[in-house]
């Protein structure tokens, strides 16, 4: 009599067909430390990390992989990185991994902000400028630049150009 198979013998062997390569493997481990990394930040940007724990779990996973894992956190940390937001917890973080190239980066950020900040108020002086036209004025007027599509571009665009500013700093402070 022929003998019935159960399920999970048949998905066995079906299974014994596949194979994983070393190039999917290593996908499959940098996308673990990139989970693994993005959670670090955002705890200690909930502040439930503090920095001195946060550094000793990079340490710990730069134990394996100290390149892969130094790259993954940089650029962690400087895709979180927005123009008006409040970035002194990032910047604290690429101080611990970045040592004396940070003070460069915190440079490029000033900068930018106060450059932000000139064209904000120069955006909102061309919409009440434009309100104005249309005839709406008075103190009470007060336009809202975050329902401002063309503002909100701008400033997307300008937060790209500071990441990737940041990026540059990175890369220098890497071949040194």
């Amino acid at each position: 009599m022929a003998e019935i198979k159960s399920a999970l013998d048949i998905i066995m062997e079906k299974a014994k067909k596949f194979s994983v390569t070393e190039e999917e493997k290593k996908g499959f481990k940098r996308q673990e430390l990139e989970c693994k990394i993005k959670g670090l930040v955002q705890k200690v940007l909930d502040g439930v990390l503090d920095p001195e724990r946060f550094q000793v779990e990079v340490v710990a996973f730069q134990a394996k992989e100290k390149d892969l894992v130094h790259r993954i956190l940089q650029e962690e940390i400087v895709a979180r990185i927005e123009l008006g937001a409040n970035n002194e917890a990032l910047l604290q973080l690429l101080e611990k991994t970045e040592g004396p190239a940070s003070a460069a980066i915190r440079k490029v950020v000033a900068e930018s902000e106060k450059k932000d900040e000139k064209q904000k108020e120069s955006r909102r002086k061309s919409l009440i400028e434009s309100f104005k036209k249309k005839g709406i004025f008075g103190s009470a007027v007060l336009p809202s630049l975050e329902a401002d599509p063309e503002w909100l571009r701008s400033r997307s665009e300008a937060t790209r150009q500071l990441q990737e500013e940041i990026r540059e700093h990175l890369r220098v402070a890497l071949r040194r």
